[in-house]
């Protein structure tokens, strides 16, 4: 990145040939950020890891934010080089992404109060994505958690919007069948929280 500095939009410096975007960029950031943030704490992305992930993935965002501005939808990309970018972190780290090894991130991943909106990162729900196949999990996230539309979805993953759509309604039966489950549970129980 060249250029004097000119500003800065949560903490990083903004940089000359953004000055006309440098309030869209920052709006776009403190609207997003958080759900970014839950969406890959979902798919069993370590706390330790979501952080950093979510910052490279807002940098790469700006740098090309003259370009990016102009996408129909510019939360899709940000997504996408999410998505990259924890895949190429598990890979860094030899973690293969698969569901017993994503499980064991989710189990001894603590809960997060998501200070930006003082929100509440359910465990129970990130719990049950952790019991998605991993398929489900990524369409899941990214039409629960982020509110992508099912085009945009199949964009980011490559895959039909058939897919997504028999992906998505697979991961609602489990996801309800998850919660039935530990209503059952809690009911069993007394009535007590787990």
């Amino acid at each position: 990145m060249t250029g004097n500095a000119r500003g800065s939009i949560g903490g990083v410096l903004v940089h000359e040939g953004t000055e006309g975007h440098t309030g869209e960029l920052a709006a776009f950031f403190m609207e997003h950020r958080w759900l970014l943030r839950r969406f890959l704490v979902a798919q069993g992305c370590p706390d330790c890891d979501s952080d950093d992930i979510v910052q490279e993935a807002f940098l790469i965002a700006w740098t090309r934010w003259q370009t990016i501005a102009y996408y129909d939808n510019p939360k899709a990309y940000l997504y996408k080089v999410a998505i990259r970018l924890w895949h190429r972190a598990a890979a860094h780290r030899g973690q293969t992404g698969s569901h017993d090894k994503q499980q064991d991130v989710l189990e001894t991943t603590p809960g997060h109060i998501d200070v930006g909106g003082d929100v509440e990162l359910s465990d129970t729900l990130t719990r049950w994505f952790g019991q998605l196949p991993a398929q489900q999990r990524k369409v899941a996230g990214l039409r629960l958690i982020a509110d992508l539309s099912e085009v945009a979805t199949a964009d980011i993953l490559g895959i039909s919007l058939g897919t997504v759509k028999s992906q998505l309604n697979a991961a609602r039966k489990k996801l309800a069948e998850l919660r039935d489950q530990d209503e059952r549970d809690e009911h069993r129980d007394g009535g007590e929280r787990r």
